[in-house]
């Protein structure tokens, strides 16, 4: 059984936010775009990656969890010179040990300089 975890920006693109199931809460691709608006926050990593890092801190929020129960992380960067920046700023939001994670160098909608997908797990006492 799976349940969509709902947002404000959501729109009507046939995309979910989340998707939470009895173990997991599987995170949509997100970017730094303000919920309310749907515009890119600044044109700089920093802004763009804290947006995004606190709009998935947001739907896992929705699903009772935290940064803290992300496993998996895969981040889309659209520019291997934003790699070792872009380090800086994760690591600000998550601890060790550090969710398991992918990164890949490609064009992204919007402009956007990052885009970042997540896994996490509910543990045993966590609303389902």
């Amino acid at each position: 059984m799976k349940t969509e975890v709902v947002t404000p920006g959501s729109g009507n693109k046939p995309i979910s936010s989340g998707i939470e199931t009895e173990s997991f809460v599987f995170v949509s691709g997100q970017g730094g775009l303000c919920p309310e608006t749907g515009k890119i926050v600044g044109g700089d990593l920093e802004s763009q990656t804290v947006q995004t890092l606190e709009n998935i801190r947001s739907i896992l929020a929705e699903a009772g969890l935290s940064l803290d129960d992300v496993v998996k992380v895969n981040v889309y960067l659209s520019d291997r010179k934003l790699y070792g920046e872009f380090n800086g700023i994760y690591e600000r939001f998550f601890r060790r040990p550090y969710p398991s994670r992918t990164t890949v160098y490609c064009d992204l909608n919007y402009d956007l300089l990052v885009e970042i997908d997540a896994i996490a797990v509910k543990r045993i006492g966590v609303r389902t």
